[in-house]
C-alpha cells in the first residue's frame, strides 16, 4: 500500500475546520479570571462546518471587541451598555454568525508545544442571502400533538 505519511501536526490539523464563516451556538458559559487576574467569560461552541458536522470550539469573551460584537449580534446591547453581561445570557445564543480562523502549533513554554486550534475572529451579522447551514432544530422527544388529552 502507498500512501502519503503524515506528522502528528498534519493528522491533528486535518480535523480542524477550515477557516471561514459558520453557524454556531453557546452550549456553555462560565465566569473565569485569569492568571493575571482579570474577569472573562469562557465560551464552548457547538460550531457547524459546510457537511453538517459538529464541531467545538473553545473560546472567550476577554477581548472587547469579540465582547462587543457577541453582544452586538445577539441583541445584547444593553448588557453591553451596562458593562456586565452574565455568563448565563450568554447561554445557547446563535445570533449572526462566527468567523473562524486557525492558530498554528506554538511552544507552551515548557519544552512542548500547545497543537494547532481553530479560534474565534469575530462575531458578526449574517447575509440573509447565506447558504450557511442553519442551526439543526432538535425535535423534542414527545411532541405535544401526540398526548392523549
Amino acid at each position: 500500500m502507498k500512501f502519503h505519511p503524515l506528522t502528528e501536526e498534519e493528522l491533528h490539523t486535518a480535523a480542524l475546520m477550515p477557516e471561514g464563516i459558520y453557524t454556531y451556538q453557546v452550549i456553555k458559559s462560565e465566569d473565569k479570571i485569569s492568571q493575571s487576574g482579570n474577569e472573562y467569560t469562557a465560551l464552548t461552541l457547538k460550531v457547524w462546518d459546510q457537511q453538517g458536522k459538529e464541531h467545538l470550539i473553545f473560546t472567550n469573551l476577554a477581548l472587547v471587541k469579540l465582547l462587543k460584537h457577541f453582544c452586538d449580534v445577539n441583541n445584547m446591547q444593553d448588557l453591553y451598555q451596562a458593562g456586565d453581561v452574565p455568563p448565563d445570557r450568554c447561554l445557547n445564543k446563535s445570533g449572526g454568525v462566527v468567523q473562524i480562523g486557525m492558530q498554528e502549533a506554538k511552544p507552551d513554554g515548557k519544552g512542548g508545544m500547545y497543537p494547532a486550534k481553530n479560534i474565534v475572529k469575530d462575531y458578526i451579522f449574517a447575509n440573509p442571502s447565506s447558504k450557511l447551514n442553519p442551526i439543526p432544530i432538535v425535535k423534542n422527544e414527545f411532541d405535544d400533538d401526540a398526548l392523549p388529552f
